[in-house]
Formats: structure tokens, sequence, C-alpha cells
């Protein structure tokens, strides 16, 4: 019992100190607190095995922690707003998330026979680079993924993605900037207020309200889907396992929707609340790491993370060049596309130009808000074709 109560203390402090460590320490920031909470989380799973935490309880409080999180990071997303940004930047947006599809599918026909979950997993690295790690967790827990499956995502996507955060952040805005066009658009007022408005501080009461908001999205949703016949005959809980992909799209819908409510779009916090309540959820998915689970298909899950990826950045800036978009759209919308808005603000300093970090951010943002849908989607066509 005092194991799994350290654990929960664990899993809600270890967010809040790992985000003031990313801003006093400079690696740290580099390698970002959702990496920092969930190989903590890992680290820490072997001593809370040796307490005698249950650690079935942080899988269950990850499932709720991601059904909270996607509404809150949605609240603060304007998408009327969108229509502001310049043509190439959502062109070259949509051209990053048609590619995606594409290329996810790519890999199913690839790898379908060496990878048992490999439909699902498809669908999950559609959310993931399209919107970014919320909609990989959403996606997985709507598809029914296996836990072992999600982590083995996890941990191979931190690997893939600090390749080419680091290739971001040095040879690719002077390789591109020789391959495509130079940039020459410019971010307008409207935008600029859009997008403030996000970074606007919050009190008390702000956070209050955006919590019980996005606990009441997922209380809807599941209550919607309790409500629903059971194919197998299960009830509560049992029953809500069979209906998580059209959980995870009613809270992400819910999420959109109230958006278009303005107090609660300009109500402050929602976002960064959000983001918190993922980092809940990276700290209990490394807290139920399991080095025995450690296998082949591990690898496996890391090359066709590979091939997904570098697949997709490549054959975005061939199509980057042929429909002559300027290189710093390009790596923005598909920075925007792989990681979400966190890391819009670095690479936009290793571009050395801070008017394309608005942009940046409302690409992110609206690829959270169809990441969800795309995934599940695509994993659940995919699954139809095996």
């Amino acid at each position: 019992m005092a194991g799994t109560i350290i654990m929960v203390i664990l899993i809600v402090a270890l967010p809040y100190v790992m985000l003031k460590l990313e801003k006093k320490v400079p690696f740290l920031n580099k390698l970002g607190s959702v990496f920092l909470c969930y190989v903590v989380g890992i680290v820490l799973s072997f001593l809370l095995k040796a307490l005698g935490a249950d650690l079935t309880l942080a899988s269950d409080a990850a499932s709720v922690f991601v059904c909270i999180a996607m509404p809150l990071i949605l609240f603060s997303a304007n998408i009327p707003a969108l229509k502001n940004l310049a043509k190439p930047m959502i062109g070259s947006f949509a051209l990053n998330a048609v590619v995606v599809i594409l290329v996810s599918a790519g890999a199913y026909f690839i790898f379908r026979n060496k990878i048992p979950d490999i439909d699902k997993l498809s669908g999950m690295m559609v959310g993931t680079y399209t919107g970014g790690t919320p909609n990989m967790f959403a996606i997985g827990k709507g598809l029914g993924t296996s836990s072992d499956t999600i982590l083995f995502a996890q941990t191979s996507d931190l690997i893939a993605g600090g390749i080419y955060f680091f290739l971001l952040i040095s040879v690719m805005p002077r390789l591109m900037g020789k391959f495509l066009p130079k940039y020459r658009f410019s971010v307008n007022a409207d935008q600029k207020e859009e997008v403030e408005q996000i970074k606007k501080p919050a009190r008390f009461k702000h956070y209050l309200l955006i919590i019980f908001l996005g606990v009441a999205c997922a209380a809807v949703a599941m209550g919607v889907c309790l409500l629903l016949p059971s194919k197998y005959g299960n009830t509560g809980l049992k029953k809500l396992g069979e209906y998580t992909a059209v959980i995870m799209l009613l809270v992400t819908t819910f999420g959109i929707a109230l958006s278009f409510v303005k107090k609660v779009r300009n109500c402050p916090g929602s976002y960064d609340t959000g983001q918190y309540f993922i980092l809940m959820f990276s700290a209990a998915m490394g807290m139920c790491f399991d080095v025995s689970m450690i296998s082949s298909q591990a690898i496996m899950i890391l090359v066709v993370l590979l091939f997904i990826q570098f697949g997709t950045v490549i054959v975005h800036m061939l199509l980057a060049k042929l429909f002559k978009i300027d290189s710093h759209t390009a790596i923005m919308t598909s920075t925007a596309g792989v990681f979400g808005p966190a890391f819009v603000i670095p690479v936009a300093k290793a571009l050395k130009n801070d008017e394309i970090i608005l942009p940046g951010i409302l690409c992110g943002i609206l690829g959270y808000a169809i990441g969800n849908y795309l995934g599940i989607g695509l994993g659940m066509l995919l699954a139809l074709c095996g």
C-alpha cells in the first residue's frame, strides 16, 4: 500500500520537478519534459516494484490522463484563425498530413508479416506526425493497442525524434536553404494576437475551471459509451474498453467544440494544463516499463518508426520542391507535424527567423485537432485489410 501511495505522489509531482529542471538546465531543455518524465519513470519503476506498488493502477491512471489532456490542449485552439495562415504554410502542413498517411499505410503493407499490431502502430504514427505525443497515446488507447506496443512506440519515437531534432537544429536549415526557395512571407497582427492568447498567465480559478471542463468532457464521453450496447455482454469499465476509440474521438470533438466558446478559448492555462496531464501520463507509462518486455519486436517497432518518420520528411521536402514551398515554411510545418508546438521555438531559432514561430504553433495545434481522427481512421481501415 505504501509503495502505491508513493507511486501516486511521484506521478503527480514528477512533471513539476522536470519542468523546473528543464528551465534551469539548458541540456535538459533540449531533451524536453516528456522525455524526462518518461525516462525518470522507467528508472523509478525498479524502485516501485521493489516497494510492491500496484503498477496496474499507473496504467489505468494513464488512460484517464490522456482523456482529460486532449480537450484541455484543444480548448485554446482558435480554428477560424487558421484562415489567417499564409497559403504556403497551410498547404505545406496539408502536404505533411497526406504524406504521413501514405507512408504509414505503406509501412503496414511492408511490415505486416513482422509486427502483429502494425495496423494500430501505423494509425498511432499518423496522429503522432500530424499532431504530437498526446495523439500517439490517445490513438494507441483508442485502437486498443497493447501497453507494451505503446511503450515501445514511445521509446522508439524518442530515439527517432531525437535524431531528427538534431538534424533540424544543425544541418537541415542550410541544406534545405539550398534545395528550396527562400522564405518570403510575414505574420499578420491578428495571428500574433491569437497565439499570444495561449501564453497569458493563469490564476488558480482558471486552472479549476479548465480542469473541471476537461474532466467533464471525459466523463460525458465515457457516460455516452456506457449507454451503448456491449458486443460481449460487458458492463462498467470492461464495456468502456470496447469503446475506447469512440471515447477518444468524443473528447477530441468536445475539445474542439468548446474552443468555439470565446470564454473557454480565452481562459488562460488550458494548453499548459493539458501538457501537464500528458507529462503525468508519460511518468505513469514509464513506471509500467518492464525490462523483460524488450525483444526483437521492440527493434522492429523502432525500424518502422524510422521508416515512417524519415520517409515522411523526405517525401514532404520533395513535394515542397515540386510546389515551390520555401525552406522555412517546409521545415516549420514538418516540425509542427512531427513534434507539435513544443519544438517550434528552438527550430525557429535555428532558422534565425522568429517570425515563423507563430504560424508554426498554430499548425501544431491544428495537428492536435485532426490527428486523432486521421490516426484512428487509418488504423481501423488498415485493420479491415488484415
